[in-house]
């Protein structure tokens, strides 16, 4: 928790923009995440390769080994959600970040010069938990050198960083017709965070929690350069005050299941991220260069995905101006209604291509219209809004037990998805999976329908006598 506070003179303190280089620097280990994660979309075409002097491996590889490098990110990183945010309170927000970046840089230089597919598979076992720390680490240091004016715009900054690295990973794997200088790409952020974070400071917070008064007043002093040392030190006595405050008796995990409504909060958590997951976003990232050039459509798969990132990045822009004005509700609905549309007339387009009907070359079109409609559809409600939707449903004494519990749950339909995708593919067609994704998200569309309250406008007590009802 942040604390807000005006200063002695009695008004707010001017902006300053130290707290948003800061963020920005944290941000980076983001946007390398980003890159990383859509890094099949350009070398995997290459490893299915039968031409050796693209194929750093020598031979194309099999569907099952495919699946099982896609999968073994989401493994690890569901083994370490909870390691990582013990990580992050035992050295700090700051190191762990450093230590991540780190870690990050050396997987990926191995990667760039790998010729065997063990290195590949153990590589993406250990980048899946760097990426855990990255998104536990990020966000927690974000939300605690923030302050209450400046959260909501640094929460948004953290939402485009992802998207950003997708957009840079689609553009560079264009450029780089290479494996190891695209993945030597991939590292280049965490490289510029290692060097600049030693130019930003701890988490104030968390040095308090650590009784280290010296560094957090230097801290705060660093990141709030616009008070006075008068309003740090009330700034400080008030973080004091809550960690003091904040230090109740560990509550019981299995208290979320006894309580009404955090089993239904519990549920509309699930049905969200299932629907996010479930609508093929991963897949349509990952393979989006892989699913264009196969179908032959107008335009190739590479310039298909530059034009997906740009979309991506503006409707979450857009997403964010508009989410008050809306409701998280009706977004939502639009959203996963939209994202199911667009998997229906891919699955037709692709089941129209793979039998050869005469029809399919004059509407090559349809697979670019498809997908930028879809993510213009994800972006409004599916990509931003469940998290935060999450967030608003548990109570607070069970609110880290409930997102841990649905993150969880979340990696574990990544991974079943990212494994059977090159599966089903290669066994049935893409039309199967883009078939499984619309039935997914037309059932979520219907859940939420029915079930999911509006959260706009209402306090947390509000939100908790809806879902006692």
């Amino acid at each position: 928790m942040t604390i807000a506070l005006k200063t002695s003179s009695g008004k707010e303190p001017k902006m300053n923009w130290a707290v948003y280089k800061t963020a920005l620097i944290a941000d980076l280990l983001l946007v390398s995440s980003g890159i990383i994660l859509v890094w099949p979309s350009a070398v995997l075409p290459k490893l299915r390769s039968n031409d050796t002097e693209v194929n750093p491996i020598g031979r194309p590889i099999t569907p099952v080994e495919n699946s099982t490098i896609m999968a073994s990110s989401a493994v690890s990183a569901l083994l370490s959600f909870f390691l990582m945010a013990k990580l992050s309170d035992a050295i700090g927000r700051k190191m762990s970040m450093r230590v991540l970046a780190i870690v990050d840089t050396c997987i990926l230089t191995v990667l760039a010069f790998a010729t065997n597919i063990y290195v590949y598979t153990v590589g993406f076992l250990m980048l899946g938990f760097v990426s855990s720390g990255v998104f536990i680490n990020v966000a927690i240091y974000n939300s605690e050198i923030s302050e209450d004016k400046n959260r909501a715009w640094i929460g948004c900054v953290v939402g485009l960083m992802i998207p950003t690295g997708n957009l840079l990973g689609y553009i560079f794997g264009a450029l780089l017709d290479n494996v190891r200088n695209y993945t030597l790409f991939c590292a280049l952020p965490a490289v510029l965070h290692i060097l600049l974070s030693f130019f930003v400071v701890e988490s104030p917070p968390y040095l308090v929690c650590k009784k280290k008064k010296s560094e957090a007043l230097t801290a705060l002093e660093k990141l709030r350069k616009t008070k006075n040392f008068k309003d740090i030190e009330m700034e400080y006595r008030l973080m004091e005050e809550f960690n003091v405050s904040g230090d109740p008796k560990k509550q019981d995990t299995f208290a979320i299941f006894r309580c009404a409504s955090a089993r239904k909060a519990l549920f509309l958590g699930f049905v969200l991220c299932t629907t996010q997951q479930l609508s093929g976003i991963l897949i349509v990232m990952s393979y989006i260069v892989i699913i264009f050039n196969e179908a032959h459509a107008s335009l190739s798969g590479t310039t298909v995905s530059i034009l997906f990132g740009i979309v991506h990045i503006s409707i979450i822009l857009v997403a964010a101006f508009i989410v008050n004005r809306f409701g998280r509700k009706p977004l939502i609905l639009f959203s996963s209604l939209g994202c199911s549309i667009s998997m229906i007339f891919l699955t037709i387009y692709f089941y129209m291509n793979d039998h050869n009907m005469p029809i399919i070359n004059s509407i090559r079109w349809i697979p670019i219209a498809c997908i930028m409609f879809f993510i213009v559809s994800y972006g409004m409600g599916l990509g931003p809004i469940p998290m935060v939707l999450i967030g608003e449903l548990f109570r607070n004494d069970l609110r880290a037990v409930g997102v841990a519990t649905i993150t969880i749950a979340e990696c574990l339909i990544t991974i079943i998805s990212q494994f059977l995708y090159p599966i089903l593919t290669v066994s049935y067609g893409v039309y199967l999976s883009t078939a499984v994704y619309a039935v997914s998200t037309l059932i979520g569309f219907v859940l939420l329908l029915v079930l999911l309250p509006e959260t706009r406008g209402k306090s947390f007590m509000e939100i908790q006598k809806i879902l006692s009802k």
